[in-house]
């Protein structure tokens, strides 16, 4: 309470003072549209040529200060096509989505790519941990919102694509402390430097909280540093570290209906009596080289992976250790009359898995793992028109998975099967079309997804190596739509509209009450959808936002024919406006979410909700020549709504529920040192 009370009272100081002494300033930001790079493409694709769906957010400087973002789901609500449920517990993370895809997930990500400052989070086996991400730090967000395997490959139903580098005359050092709610505490420090031709940056980060749940407490240190470097009028270098380590995160456990209702803060007691929950150390890099030549221009990038993860559940033990990493070539031919990008990609993962039963006193199996992926890519666009463009890629992917070493105590090795293989081609087809300043597209895409190690690790029978009954998800997907800039109104507007079929959907589901989340291939699904977002800065105090998602996903075949696909809401809606007046800055955010249903039956499905966000801030207050001050306060929703923030899908005994929590504040202060 103290430290609430000693934010509180200087804020309200501050607001006093900044009324009285600051001066307004613009904060916006707008890019040309020819002159930016879709850099979730690896390919030169500019956003005003771009044959797909997509979304491009830069975040200002006035929404980096006041909005110091603990879960990704702050920055995506108005981004149509991405749904993000934070879960509330650091253990599983967030829950995330893209037009449905990845919906089965039970932590961590399935089914989409995702990618930090050209770092890819996704492992070769196609599963992806986001704890690495700190959202208060990302500054762009990039989003695919289609198959996108030609870029990919493995489990790319959409791609995530976040930038935490700052630009070159961006502050130095900068500040930031706050507390709220839950007894959270947050500190971050972020600095960036150019000398000469070279461009030095980082951030370091410490994150503390009680969780508004029994049993969901955590703790989060992260760091990212990186450099740019221009060795030649013809090359360039960039250099990036990243290191995350959580040396606690509760998991309290999904609970029933009437468990949510009547005490949506409590914890599972098996899941508090295990000590359930996940510490972890993962260190990443990463270094890319570019070189121009006259026919061209060559980029190849590497990065490496080590993850050490201790992980307690009602059920045993998990640990292991894991060493990825990837090398990726690509050349871009920039003296043909047309558009040509071809590429090769080696990515390899190594687990070291050991699985104790309930106590950790027994090994029940040890195994290595190891997961390649071989590809090879090509693209080309062709100008038919001064307006018209038309573009293709192929991409063919080897993935092979091995497991060996095997120690296994409560079955026999004669259930042992230790290699599965597949192979996945995956074409696109697109076109585009500009007339004044808005864009036509179309576009015929496809993904795979192949099952995780995890998932194929955990067999219903028993047994160890892996699960010989599965099979990777193939999706086909189509989509069409329009997008643009109407400069009489300063308005920006995106509409799309889209199908895909998903083949041999893969499904989870338990055989026991806080037991392994098992899989099994059940039938297809079809997917229809409309996406839409306008952001309006007509008048020159006011800028306001809307999204509207509607989307309709559908079990085809199999056991649960013409059903609702669980966690997925029918329609998601957003809304924001941000006011200024004098030096003062104000804005209400506004999400609208969907009931939809918790399991593949249909038997239970959550309450539909809307949250209310407030959030204050000022422009800059001059402290002195080199140095500048930003208070905010934020009140998260407001209204206190009671819901469910995410369903743990198919849960054994009804126990499906994740409540969100309620109205909650944070208080902070940012320093900026130029």
């Amino acid at each position: 309470m103290f430290l609430k009370k000693v934010f509180f009272t200087a804020i309200l100081s501050l607001f006093v003072y900044s009324t009285l002494h600051a001066q307004a300033e613009a904060d916006t930001l707008r890019g040309v549209l020819d002159e930016i790079t879709i850099e979730a493409t690896y390919s030169p694709i500019t956003l005003g040529n771009a044959p797909m769906a997509f979304s491009y957010k830069v975040r200002s400087d006035e929404d980096l200060a006041a909005r110091p973002a603990a879960t990704m789901d702050q920055l995506s609500y108005m981004i149509p096509g991405i749904s993000i449920s934070n879960r509330e517990n650091y253990a599983l993370g967030e829950r995330l989505t893209i037009r449905g895809l990845g919906w089965r997930t039970p932590f961590g990500v399935r089914g989409v790519q995702v990618i930090l400052d050209g770092l890819p989070l996704t492992e070769a086996d196609g599963q992806t941990i986001m704890n690495m991400i700190d959202p208060a730090m990302v500054k762009r967000v990039e989003l695919l919102r289609g198959p996108s395997a030609t870029f990919w490959g493995n489990s790319s139903g959409g791609v995530l694509y976040l930038s935490t580098i700052p630009e070159r005359g961006e502050s130095k050092i900068q500040y930031r402390g706050y507390g709220g709610s839950f007894q959270t505490l947050k500190q971050e420090l972020r600095w960036n430097f150019t000398s000469g031709e070279s461009q030095y940056y980082g951030y370091a980060t410490y994150f503390d909280t009680d969780g508004f749940r029994d049993h969901s407490e955590a703790r989060l240190f992260r760091m990212n540093i990186g450099s740019r470097h221009q060795l030649s009028d013809r090359s360039s270098l960039r250099l990036i570290g990243s290191y995350t380590s959580m040396p606690e995160s509760r998991h309290p456990g999904s609970l029933t209906s009437e468990m949510a209702e009547e005490s949506p803060r409590a914890a599972r007691e098996n899941f508090e009596n295990a000590a359930a929950g996940k510490d972890f150390e993962q260190l990443m890099g990463g270094v890319s080289f570019i070189q121009q030549f006259d026919s061209g221009v060559w980029d190849v990038t590497a990065h490496g992976t080590y993850r050490d993860l201790q992980n307690p559940l009602p059920f045993g033990i998990v640990t292991f250790d894991r060493f990825g990493g990837t090398l990726r070539s690509t050349y871009s031919f920039t003296e043909l009359p047309f558009e040509l990008d071809t590429g090769a990609e080696f990515r390899a993962q190594y687990d070291d898995r050991i699985r104790f039963g309930p106590g950790g006193d027994e090994i029940v199996l040890e195994q290595q793992e190891t997961v390649l992926n071989q590809a090879f890519f090509a693209r080309a666009a062709v100008p038919l028109t001064s307006r018209f463009t038309a573009s293709a890629g192929l991409r063919a992917d080897w993935l092979q998975f091995n497991a060996d070493g095997v120690q296994l105590i409560e079955d026999s090795e004669d259930d042992f099967d230790g290699e599965r293989s597949f192979f996945s081609l995956n074409p696109s087809v697109g076109f585009s079309y500009r007339f004044a300043d808005s864009q036509l597209f179309a576009n015929f895409s496809t993904s795979f997804e192949s099952p995780t190690t995890t998932e194929l690790v955990n067999r219903p029978g028993g047994g160890a190596g892996f699960n010989p009954d599965i099979s990777p998800e193939r999706t086909v997907g189509i989509e069409t739509g329009l997008r643009g800039y109407i400069n009489s109104i300063n308005t920006e507007y995106d509409f799309t509209i889209y199908g895909m079929r998903v083949n041999d959907l893969l499904v989870q589901f338990q055989t026991e009450a806080g037991g392994q989340d098992f899989f099994r291939n059940e039938g297809n699904s079809n997917h229809y959808g409309i996406e839409t977002s306008v952001t309006v800065n007509a008048l020159q105090n006011l800028s306001l936002g809307v999204m509207v998602n509607l989307l309709r996903a559908k079990f085809d075949d199999g056991e649960f024919d013409g059903n609702d696909l669980p966690g997925i809401p029918k329609f998601r809606g957003g809304f924001n406006a941000t006011y200024r007046i004098a030096s003062q800055i104000i804005s209400a955010d506004v999400e609208f979410v969907d009931s939809y249903p918790a399991d593949s039956e249909n038997s239970s499905e959550t309450d539909s909700y809307f949250l209310t966000n407030l959030r204050w801030t000022t422009t800059a207050i001059g402290l002195s020549e080199n140095s500048s001050l930003r208070p905010f306060i934020n009140v998260n929703n407001i209204f206190n709504t009671r819901y469910s923030t995410s369903v743990n899908i198919n849960a054994f005994g009804g126990f499906y529920f994740e409540p969100g929590p309620d109205r909650s504040i944070q208080a902070g202060l940012q320093l900026s040192f130029n």
